[in-house]
């Protein structure tokens, strides 16, 4: 019985390198009538990613991850190392600003690195913007500011861990909007650099 966490830590760290040994690619959808623009947010960050959208001068930016490490803004390795191993508390962020012509998009998010512009069926894009406000909304008593990153997380019904981290649950939200994400999410995966057809980052909205 000592030997079986030992040894399960150690299959699991085998499998993430050989799933990580593999390059991310995320095929966008085929360009269509009836499309609306989203926004995919590389962070400088253990390669954290988010999803965002805009409508009406107002940029609202979604985020996942674990309570302690993102709501809580404990960035110490033994929570880091903790909250990876182990099944805790996720948390589902949210901030929303309006952007100002001429002011770059990074300059509002701290720790962004890059953002691409990209377009998924409009109908899609509706109904997972409302699946996250829902979702946000439902747990509004447990909202807390994180006051260092500038962003507010409530609670979240998924747990969060090794398996299921920021970068997978991103992928389940980019795969309501029909894209096919492939390869590594696991860590640091290069969702922008792999994305097919490939697009270029932008500094500033249109």
């Amino acid at each position: 019985m000592y030997f079986i966490q030992p040894i399960s830590n150690i299959i699991g760290a085998l499998l993430l390198v050989l799933v990580s040994a593999c390059s991310t690619t995320l095929k966008i959808p085929p360009t269509i009538e009836n499309k609306y623009a989203v926004y995919l947010i590389e962070y400088s960050t253990w390669g954290h990613h988010s999803l965002a959208f805009y409508n009406n001068e107002i940029f609202t930016e979604f985020t996942y991850g674990d309570w302690e490490l993102f709501a809580l803004n404990k960035r110490d390795i033994w929570t880091a190392w903790k909250n990876m191993t182990f099944f805790t508390q996720g948390a589902l962020g949210r901030k929303s600003f309006t952007l100002n012509p001429g002011v770059p998009v990074c300059n509002q998010l701290s720790g962004c690195q890059k953002v691409v512009r990209f377009e998924a069926p409009s109908d899609k894009v509706k109904i997972l913007y409302q699946k996250l406000q829902n979702a946000y909304d439902s747990r509004i008593e447990t909202e807390i500011l994180n006051t260092v990153e500038g962003v507010k997380f409530v609670k979240y019904e998924k747990p969060y861990w090794g398996f299921h981290n920021c970068n997978h649950e991103l992928v389940e939200w980019l795969e309501l909007l029909g894209v096919t994400v492939t390869g590594n999410i696991f860590y640091k995966p290069q969702m922008i650099k792999g994305m097919q057809p490939r697009k270029n980052p932008i500094q500033f909205l249109p």
